[in-house]
C-alpha cells in the first residue's frame, strides 16, 4: 500500500514548483516600474494652453491693415468656439446679424450675451477670452483693432460702452459732411455713436435720392457696411465699388466722398473717423 503514496508525492512536486514560479513572476511584475503605452502622450493633455495672438486665431480673418487700424472679419459657426486668444489693443466690434454667445474671459465668470444686429461695442483690450456659440446660432462681426492709444472713451448717442450718454440734439460729423437733398427725417438717422481722443464713430443711412456726400474730408475714415447694405461708393469722382453687409473700405482724407444706396432701399453704414490722421500745420 506504500506505492500509491510515493506516486502522489512525485506528482505533487512539479506542480508545487510551477505554482511557486508563477507567484514569483507575478510579484516581480508588480514591483517593476510601469512604462507608458507607446502611443500615449507623456504630458497631461488637459494642461491649459496659452492664448494665441488674435492674428493667429483662425476665426479672425484680416481684411485691412494700416498705421491706424487692423480690421478682422470674424465668423464663428454654430456650436463652435474660437481658440483662447489675446486682445492687446483697444478695439471696436460691429455685430452683423443676431447672436447668442458665451464670452469666457480668463479670470472672470463666463458671460452669456444676446446681441442685436448692428450693435457696436468698444473694449480697451488687455485680456484673453474664448467665444462659444453654444446656442446653435452663428456669430459674425467686424473687429477693428485701434493701433494707437485712444485716451478717454465716451458714448455720444449710443451705448457703445457701459457709461452715460453725452448726446446733444445736434452734433455735426467730424468731417463736416453734407447731404444731397437731405430732409429732417433722413438727417435724424445720422447718429453720432461714440468717440475717443483719437476716433469718432457715426452711423449714416442713405436711401433713394439722399446720398452721403463729403466734398472735402479732413481725416481718414473706415467705412463698415451694416447688414443688408447696398452701397455704391465714389471717391474723388471715381467709382470704387459696391459694398454690402460686412464689407469695409478705407476712405483717405482729401478725396471727395459720395455714397449712394444703389438699390433705392435703405442702407446703413458706420463711419469710423481717425482724428489723428488730420493734416498737421507746417512748422514756420
Amino acid at each position: 500500500m506504500q506505492a500509491p503514496a510515493k506516486y502522489d508525492s512525485d506528482f505533487m512536486k512539479p506542480a508545487l514548483a510551477l505554482i511557486c514560479m508563477a507567484l514569483w513572476c507575478s510579484a516581480t511584475r508588480a514591483q517593476a516600474p510601469q512604462l507608458p503605452a507607446p502611443n500615449l502622450p507623456l504630458q497631461n493633455p488637459t494642461a491649459p494652453q496659452g492664448p494665441v495672438p488674435i492674428s493667429d486665431e483662425p476665426h479672425h480673418r484680416l481684411v485691412l491693415q494700416n498705421d491706424f487700424a487692423r480690421v478682422y472679419n470674424v465668423t464663428v459657426p454654430p456650436l463652435d468656439s474660437t481658440l483662447l486668444h489675446q486682445h492687446d489693443l483697444p478695439y471696436l466690434y460691429v455685430v452683423l446679424g443676431l447672436a447668442d454667445i458665451i464670452n469666457a474671459i480668463v479670470g472672470k465668470p463666463e458671460l452669456h450675451q444676446v446681441l442685436e444686429d448692428g450693435e457696436t461695442h468698444y473694449s480697451s483690450g488687455h485680456f484673453a477670452h474664448i467665444v462659444r456659440t453654444d446656442s446653435g446660432m452663428p456669430f459674425h462681426n467686424i473687429t477693428i483693432e485701434l493701433v494707437r492709444p485712444q485716451g478717454t472713451p465716451k458714448n455720444l448717442c449710443k451705448d457703445v460702452l457701459p457709461a452715460p450718454l453725452d448726446c446733444p440734439e445736434q452734433r455735426p460729423a467730424i468731417n463736416g459732411s453734407k447731404r444731397k437733398k437731405a430732409t429732417p427725417q433722413v438727417a435724424s438717422e445720422d447718429v453720432p455713436y461714440f468717440e475717443t481722443d483719437e476716433v469718432r464713430v457715426d452711423l449714416h443711412k442713405v436711401s433713394g435720392g439722399n446720398d452721403y456726400v463729403d466734398a472735402a474730408p479732413k481725416v481718414d475714415a473706415l467705412l463698415v457696411g451694416l447688414t443688408n447694405s447696398n452701397l455704391d461708393v465714389n471717391l474723388g469722382g471715381e467709382h470704387i465699388g459696391f459694398l454690402h453687409g460686412g464689407d469695409v473700405l478705407w476712405l483717405p482724407a482729401g478725396q471727395p466722398r459720395r455714397i449712394v444706396d444703389f438699390l433705392g432701399t435703405h442702407s446703413g453704414f458706420l463711419l469710423i473717423s481717425f482724428k489723428d490722421s488730420a493734416a498737421r500745420p507746417t512748422a514756420q
